[in-house]
């Protein structure tokens, strides 16, 4: 048996102790803690040494992370057959992780006490209450500038919108939305019929994915279903994050940041009932903050080497599962990552105004600069559908400050010239762009007589900063 984590990059040792059969024993004498020769030199020297991850039978918690290995532990982990992960050394500058895995465990068992209140007898009415709220939300929260797409993307999440909340496979996530919705209700002292900031998220998310995915060769029918289940679930696992740390208005520490990141997990956990019910959806749910790299710091991976991996959060049935799957789950989460990405920058939240559509390009495509973060295909087209919905033919727009001093630069306006402009005169798109570098042919006219001033070629992204996602 091969103990040495392969990787050996993140220092840990790994013991495949599901390798072994169930008759096989470590130990000579398990109940005087006395092993067997072939393993002595193995196990003896990890005695005293953390736990690395949270380990778990089955759906059971059995000894979370930093947990000191005794022979009591090992006992459990031999009888079991429980694969597990030791630091390799001890952890000299782990306040954070320590506090991490802390936090962690307090809510994975939050998580039990979640689900365990879910009573059977009280699951139509949270069924109900939930479907009722979207639907009336679905007609609500729409990106206006896509309302060509309209029909098509509120028949699928209409169609995902009955899928949570009738099927069994998914009471742990419609009973988290239904704590989201009266946690922001109550928060944000919204009355019953308005939505919060989360599902409203979801579902801005869900109409940028599926209107995204309808101009990608590579999704079909059967796609955008996945799609709208996935989109307006994705965010379920929210519900058993902190409120303190979601609504939190100031900048988040390192170790909220990794809490928050958590809610991935958690969305999968709710999704499968306990990694019970192993379905593509649920799958993807957990994975749609994953990175085209995923090594880099904090990118939810999907290998046991990855820096913060999913991977290591399954029972070893949907470890397989996973891999089963993985090649078909590519496309979604990459869709995924760029949608809610792009959705977040540009949505106001209690600690950020929303940010402009070319604010959030430009930030996007430095984060991508080398490929890392997003699909740059993906990302390229949502920039495309962007500037065909966003910059469409006969859009009036203002002049900007940025406008008039990069393409007015000839001219000498004072600062009350520029006012009196400002004020007398609109440009309009003639001729739309298809491409960023493209630029876009436009007519600067008073919008008092309608007399033409002059003709001017825009680059897009000049054009996006005075756009936003409504």
């Amino acid at each position: 048996m091969d103990y040495e984590n392969k990787t050996n990059k993140t220092k840990l040792l790994y013991f495949p102790l599901g390798k072994l059969s169930r008759e096989e024993s470590i130990f000579q004498d398990p109940a005087k803690g006395i092993f067997k020769e072939k393993f002595k030199s193995i196990f003896t020297p990890i005695l005293g040494k953390q736990l690395a991850l949270n380990t778990y039978y089955q759906n059971d918690l059995i000894a979370s992370a930093n947990t000191r290995i005794t022979i009591a532990l090992l006992r459990t982990f031999d009888s079991l057959k429980i694969n597990f992960k030791v630091n390799n050394t001890d952890i000299t500058e782990n306040e954070k992780n320590h506090a991490l895995y802390d936090a962690m465990s307090q809510i994975i068992m939050s998580k039990v006490a979640f689900m365990n209140s879910i009573k059977d007898e009280d699951v139509p009415e949270i069924q109900s209450s939930v479907h009722t709220f979207i639907s009336q939300a679905l007609n609500q929260y729409k990106i206006n500038s896509f309302q060509n797409h309209f029909d098509k993307v509120q028949g699928y999440l209409e169609f995902a919108n009955s899928v949570i909340t009738s099927e069994k496979n998914y009471i742990g996530t419609v009973a988290a939305l239904k704590k989201i919705i009266e946690n922001e209700q109550s928060l944000f002292n919204l009355n019953k019929n308005n939505t919060g900031e989360t599902i409203q998220h979801s579902m801005k998310t869900a109409w940028i994915s599926l209107t995204l995915a309808t101009e990608l060769d590579d999704f079909d029918e059967e796609d955008y279903e996945k799609l709208s289940i996935i989109c307006l679930a994705h965010d379920c696992g929210k519900a058993l994050i902190p409120n303190e740390i979601i609504y939190k208005k100031g900048r988040l520490t390192q170790l909220e940041s990794d809490i928050m990141k958590s809610h991935v997990l958690f969305s999968f956990i709710l999704s499968s009932n306990n990694q019970i019910n192993l379905t593509f959806e649920s799958f993807v749910m957990a994975m749609h903050h994953i990175k085209e790299n995923k090594k880099i710091p904090h990118s939810y991976g999907i290998t046991p080497d990855t820096y913060t991996s999913f991977h290591d959060y399954l029972t070893p049935k949907a470890q397989q599962a996973l891999k089963e799957i993985e090649p078909d789950t590519i496309k979604f989460y990459r869709l995924m990552s760029i949608a809610d990405t792009f959705e977040a920058i540009t949505a106001e939240r209690v600690y950020k105004k929303g940010s402009s559509i070319g604010k959030t390009i430009e930030i996007m495509q430095k984060e991508n600069r080398d490929g890392e973060q997003f699909h740059t295909p993906y990302l390229d087209a949502l920039i495309r559908l962007v500037i065909k919905f966003f910059l469409p033919r006969h859009l009036i727009f203002k002049l900007s400050d940025e406008l008039i001093d990069t393409y007015y630069s000839d001219s000498e306006f004072t600062n009350m010239d520029k006012k009196f402009y400002q004020k007398n005169y609109r440009g309009v798109v003639v001729e739309p762009s298809s491409r960023i570098d493209d630029a876009v042919k436009c007519v600067i006219f008073n919008h008092h007589n309608k007399r033409v001033e002059r003709n001017l070629d825009i680059l897009p992204m000049h054009l996006l900063h005075q756009r936003y996602l409504t």
